[in-house]
């Protein structure tokens, strides 16, 4: 049952906040996130700062499903090792228009895929209530 409910969220909400930890300090920002069963996919630049710091410390932070339109949101957060991947080949790159703001296409040389191996994950059913989770 969590499972289903934390897939629902996923294949609702594709923005989401994706926290690195950079210079010892939680870093966030929104992203668009891709998804293959309950592993996350980010698409970016590679000298984005973000990829530095996965090199730096693997250890990232998902936050998907409350978009502020009520406090009942249920939402998913996930406790994730991050990697890049240089050469995705191209059944594995995603591509949307918004990506055209930082590469050229989904064959730029500077295009990554972040692949986010999930170890717990926890669904919120609306606020106010514990997160149930489960470790992977």
């Amino acid at each position: 049952m969590i499972q289903q409910n934390i897939m629902k969220v996923l294949k609702a909400k594709q923005l989401g906040l994706f926290t690195t930890i950079r210079e010892d300090f939680p870093h966030s920002c929104y992203m668009v996130f891709f998804f293959k069963g309950l592993t996350p996919y980010i698409a970016t630049n590679k000298n984005s700062q973000k990829v530095e710091d996965i090199k730096n410390n693997p250890n990232v932070h998902i936050l998907l499903g409350h978009d502020g339109d009520g406090l009942d949101d249920n939402f998913v957060e996930m406790f994730a090792r991050a990697e890049v991947i240089e050469n995705a080949g191209p059944e594995e790159k995603v591509w949307t228009e918004e990506l055209s703001r930082w590469l050229e296409g989904p064959e730029d040389p500077n295009y990554v895929l972040i692949q986010m191996n999930p170890v717990k994950i926890g669904y919120v059913e609306k606020a106010g209530t514990e997160p149930t989770f489960i470790k992977l």
